[in-house]
């Protein structure tokens, strides 16, 4: 499957006309030059309140000029200016998630999502998908097909049932330049003939390798042991491997719109010092891949590194600490979990409990004082009402035992708060990095019944959050699950909507969860713009389409502002532009 897909985003039958605008001769330079990109005849949302909209912007190299009209704006053209010609359409800054998890959605852009697969022409279709974006001759792979089908069975107790065993020649003339591994629900593998040709299968391979009973020939069916000594056989993770899916990615990024990530990330030189108790950082990105990729010219997107609240006191020795970095990679914020799920007050017996990433009370509060006194501001993944509140306990404690200063401290998720702990959020200033798919995934009506009418109210409130002081943050937690039981839409516009309904974009036409918990459409805009740009203190050099300001931009098929919330889901990213340059345009 690919990223798009996943997303659910088309740009199929959507053009966007670039035209260059000629001006006689004699134009209006301004002193230091003229504009390098001019995007005029269109409407500005500049979420800077002093200039709310405008008809054209001007750039110049990496920095927003100016923001006018446009005859101000063109009398700033060159001989050299790109001009596009906006014909109406909208223009925002360029959209910041301010949760992801960058190296795992790296590493499932070699993979199929087949789960829910049990069907021929779906799993083709994946497979199809993937060989347009993997490079030929690498592998696909994935993992465990039919799953979900077979977990209906068990419980509707179906006699007899089989998973789905593809077909070998099928797939074959879907990937015949890629190498394919899958595995199947109950352990079993397949491979297609690129596969065997890499790993030495033959016809004269023994036990193990399954055969068609008429012909005698190999399937690609795999048992168990024979699949897991080919899986031991698949190339490691190389940089190299990396960083073709980093550019993978970073496409798609740009393709909805996205300029600016903050990302759950590590330093490698400090992890490989580490004894670690289980895998604890299986979710946070290697700082070096976008090292690299800003030493190549090829980061299109800004990223602001969150890295392991444990590890604070080390970050000093590799020359990192709060506000330090550049506008391509900034540091200053720290991470941390607490899973707690339903821990107060449990509903109908549903009770959580502390995940293996928590430390611990007393470490996690040692941390977070010792942290902020150092200067770094935290953002702590909290799932569960006692999580949350246990968080607000070590916030209000830091506070005390370290006195005023300005805090950008987050609570990320926040499943399940209470009225009283809102509103001690609010008291804190913190910032909420809320999820809508997470809300949207557990069901409107499941949630009623797991959590009662009353405590419902408060589970995402996200209205409430502003209206206690909380900024709010839209983000993507992308790419999704670590076992790919659920995916992360990563497309700011389905977000966006999802926000401003509390609906699946999926199921436009079903019900709202609490709709008097939607945001608006500014306030939304806000929440993927400067909202995350104050996240991560850089609210005075992104965030905003204001002179000065970093060029970051993204154009827009239509006006989502005065659209019915309907037509965002038909809304498309026509142009981004990154750093002063455009990095994507609508087919």
């Amino acid at each position: 499957m690919r990223l798009s897909e996943i997303a659910g985003v088309c740009c199929a039958g959507f053009a966007f006309l670039l035209a260059s605008i000629r001006l006689p001769a004699g134009e209006v330079r301004n002193e230091a030059g003229p504009a390098s990109l001019i995007l005029c005849n269109g409407k500005i949302w500049t979420v800077d309140r002093n200039r709310p909209v405008a008809q054209a912007v001007a750039l110049r190299g990496s920095k927003i000029l100016k923001v006018g009209g446009d005859a101000e704006i063109l009398a700033l053209k060159g001989s050299g200016t790109e001009v596009i010609d906006l014909h109406g359409r909208l223009v925002l800054p360029g959209f910041n998630d301010a949760h992801t998890h960058f190296e795992n959605a790296v590493g499932w852009f070699f993979q199929v999502m087949v789960m829910a697969v049990n069907d021929q022409a779906d799993l083709l279709g994946q497979l199809r998908a993937a060989t347009d974006r993997v490079p030929p001759g690498m592998w696909i792979t994935g993992g465990d097909w039919s799953t979900f089908a077979w977990q209906a069975a068990q419980k509707k107790n179906l006699p007899g049932w089989q998973g789905l065993v593809p077909d070998l020649a099928a797939v074959d003339a879907v990937t015949p330049h890629h190498p394919v591994l899958l595995r199947r629900f109950d352990r079993r593998y397949f491979i297609n003939t690129a596969g065997m040709a890499l790993a030495a299968i033959g016809e004269a391979s023994g036990a193990g390798y399954e055969r068609d009973p008429a012909t005698g020939r190999l399937t690609g069916m795999l048992g168990s042991a024979a699949g897991e000594l080919v899986e031991k056989l698949l190339p490691p993770d190389t940089r190299a491997k990396k960083l073709v899916g980093a550019r993978g990615v970073l496409r798609e990024f740009n393709r909805v719109g996205l300029t600016s990530i903050q990302d759950i990330a590590r330093i490698d030189e400090i992890s490989q010092r580490q004894l670690f108790p289980m895998f604890v950082e299986r979710s946070y990105s290697d700082v070096g891949i976008y090292r690299d990729l800003i030493r190549t010219g090829e980061l299109t997107v800004r990223v602001h590194a969150l890295t392991p609240l444990e590890t604070w006191a080390d970050l000093a020795g590799v020359g990192i600490g709060p506000g330090s970095g550049d506008a391509f990679l900034s540091f200053g914020a720290l991470k941390d979990f607490v899973d707690g799920s339903l821990m107060f007050a449990p509903v109908e017996g549903k009770t959580g409990s502390f995940t293996f990433r928590f430390k611990g009370e007393a470490a996690m509060q040692r941390n977070i004082t010792a942290a902020d006194r150092a200067g770094f501001d935290i953002g702590i993944h909290v799932l569960g009402d006692k999580a949350l509140h246990l968080l607000l306990n070590w916030y209000e404690a830091a506070v005390a035992a370290n006195g005023p200063r300005d805090r950008r401290f987050r609570m990320i998720h926040a499943w399940y708060a209470s009225p009283e702990d809102l509103a001690r959020a609010g008291k804190l200033r913190l910032i909420a990095d809320v999820t809508p798919h997470q809300l949207l995934d557990q069901g409107v009506g499941a949630l009623e019944s797991k959590l009662g009418a009353e405590r419902a109210k408060s589970a995402f409130a996200w209205r409430t959050m502003i209206e206690q002081g909380v900024r709010v943050d839209l983000v993507s937690d992308l790419p999704g699950l670590f076992n790919k039981t659920a995916i992360s839409p990563f497309d700011p516009l389905k977000n966006i909507y999802s926000a401003i309904t509390r609906k699946d974009p999926a199921h436009p036409d079903g019900p709202a969860f609490h709709p008097e918990q939607c945001l608006t459409i500014e306030e939304a805009i806000e929440a993927y713009t400067i909202n995350p740009a104050y996240a991560s203190r850089e609210e005075n050099r992104k965030g905003s389409i204001t002179a000065g300001k970093l060029a970051d931009l993204v154009v827009l098929s239509r006006d989502i502002l005065t659209s019915k919330p309907e037509e965002i889901l038909r809304t498309r990213v026509v142009c981004t532009i990154f750093d002063g340059k455009v990095v994507y345009r609508a087919p």
